[in-house]
């Protein structure tokens, strides 16, 4: 049931924010997190350039598979892109929000914490897509280590 419920979430998150900006990115991410090993998830990259150059708002679900128990995570990020040439094949960015990272195993209540995120990466130039790698610290309880990286396809006008 709870896979089934992570399903669905992830499918809203890419069918609801669709016509919040012409320059919406959404797709899939994939994760590697120090203490819950490999994950998949989706993410939405809103921009807000009324408030900044080169901020959005990125939220993201991301499942992970570790050995005998279940874990997911919801994170609501703030992005930068930092401003480079156009010619420069790369785009550093930092981050920074909230995350929300709930761990349970089958008969056992299951541990919900809040914390913030820090981090950064590099986004590529390309024609119709735009794959990104990055890595952020999770500050909770433990302080947790992610590896990330994922494609996005720009939605809207």
């Amino acid at each position: 049931m709870k896979k089934l419920l992570c399903v669905v979430a992830l499918v809203g998150m890419l069918g609801a924010p669709v016509a919040a900006s012409a320059q919406t990115v959404l797709g899939p991410v994939a994760a590697f997190h120090d203490d819950l090993d490999f994950g998949i998830g989706a993410f939405v990259e809103i921009p807000v350039p009324s408030l900044a150059p080169g901020l959005a708002i990125v939220p993201s679900f991301v499942y992970y598979f570790p050995d005998g128990f279940d874990a997911w995570e919801i994170n609501g990020d703030a992005t930068y892109a930092f401003q480079v040439s156009e010619d420069t094949p790369v785009l550093p960015f930092a981050l920074a929000g909230l995350n929300i990272l709930n761990v349970g195993a089958e008969g056992v209540d299951s541990d919900t914490e809040i914390g913030l995120n820090l981090g950064g990466g590099i986004g590529f130039r390309a024609e119709s897509v735009q794959p990104f790698v990055g890595a952020k610290f999770e500050l909770q309880d433990g302080t947790g280590f992610v590896i990330f990286g994922g494609v996005g396809f720009t939605v809207g006008g």
